[in-house]
């Protein structure tokens, strides 16, 4: 079941969302922000911390929201881009799920699939998060017996390591 406006309020209210603004409650979901955290492949430097981020045309950047979230044992997380930006062709790919227990700032993988750069800002709202009740708690929870690898994490984090999926140049295939 999603949870409710009210849940949401007492949720955040009470440390579930660090920094926790009431305006930012919907009827069934939350507004988060960006951070000012950003990770593009494809820089020098590929790593930065700034207030302000040019996403241009096709670019693909790991951001992070501006918020701390500590879920429960028995609630999940789906993570949904704001509409107003995909009407700007602005795209979060791939990863929106969060699972129970997790505890940490939020990793975005934001595209710009429009034909004009975006400025992103850190603090303006990016995405919602729906909140899920589960049927009950797992018994082994994300964060618990040495499962969940971003448990923690502060900032955008990258997961890319050459040695796991080797980067191929030439464009022919492996090396």
């Amino acid at each position: 079941m999603i949870k409710p406006d009210h849940w949401i309020t007492k949720f955040g209210q009470s440390g579930g969302i660090e920094p926790f603004n009431r305006e930012h409650v919907n009827p069934a979901s939350y507004d988060v922000t960006l951070g000012d955290h950003w990770i593009c492949p494809t820089r020098d430097p590929e790593e930065t911390r700034s207030e302000h981020f040019t996403l241009f045309p096709g670019e693909v950047i790991l951001a992070t929201t501006a918020e701390f979230v500590k879920l429960p044992r028995d609630v999940v997380c789906d993570l949904k881009l704001k509409s107003s930006l995909g009407r700007l062709w602005l795209n979060h790919s791939l990863s929106g799920w969060i699972d129970c227990n997790f505890q940490g700032q939020i990793t975005l993988e934001l595209q710009n699939l429009g034909p004009y750069p975006r400025r992103l800002t850190a603090g303006m709202r990016v995405a919602q998060l729906v909140f899920l009740s589960m049927e009950s708690a797992p018994d082994i929870a994300y964060g618990e017996q040495g499962r969940g690898h971003y448990q923690g994490q502060a900032g955008a984090t990258q997961a890319w390591d050459d040695k796991m999926f080797p980067k191929v140049l030439s464009g022919k295939g492996e090396k």
